[in-house]
């Protein structure tokens, strides 16, 4: 996906919801702040979702949404990408002052960005490889800064479990991008 077609899916989402309050978030994210990225990252590129929180959330909006733009609706195999609508507690995992550093998704009314730095963080605690390797590649490339994403991780309460889990993925992406962290 490219930025062109994350503006048109949130767009879309906007009409179906009336112009409902979206925070976009997750791996395509990056191409807002960066959009040059879309030629530099495989895995953006492959991306075929985008994921929104409605703001504020209710059930039947939700699946009004995903049953007309989600995975399995035509919408997808008509444009080749689709809406992921996230339930508000996804919001549980980023760090503290987020929605302060939301970035508006120029030429959509109403639909923000997570800050990509915020997002790095919200993919530590999914952990999934193609995060990991996603934000290897943006550490490696200076498009995000590992001590910022270290200094948030701190800030974000979390179980104990999850501090060991979070920071072991971090400092995996840091050393594949030659980044030296605080011990």
């Amino acid at each position: 996906m490219d930025l062109k077609a994350l503006k048109h899916l949130a767009s879309v989402v906007q009409a179906i919801t009336l112009g409902r309050r979206l925070i976009v978030f997750g791996s395509i994210l990056p191409l807002r702040r960066f959009p040059e990225a879309d030629d530099d990252y495989e895995l953006m590129r492959r991306s075929m979702d985008a994921d929104f929180v409605l703001d504020p959330f209710d059930e039947t909006t939700g699946k009004t949404v995903g049953d007309a733009i989600g995975a399995e609706a035509d919408f997808a195999s008509q444009f080749g990408y689709y809406a992921d609508i996230v339930r508000p507690i996804v919001c549980e995992n980023f760090p503290p002052g987020w929605e302060d550093r939301v970035i508006p998704l120029e030429g959509v009314a109403n639909v923000f960005c997570l800050e990509p730095h915020d997002m790095a963080v919200a993919k530590l605690f999914a952990g999934r490889p193609k995060d990991i390797a996603l934000l290897t590649a943006l550490m490696k490339s200076q498009r995000l800064d590992a001590l910022r994403i270290y200094h948030l991780l701190f800030e974000t309460p979390m179980p104990e479990a999850m501090i060991v889990k979070t920071h072991s993925r971090l400092k995996q992406a840091a050393d594949g991008a030659g980044v030296v962290l605080p011990r």
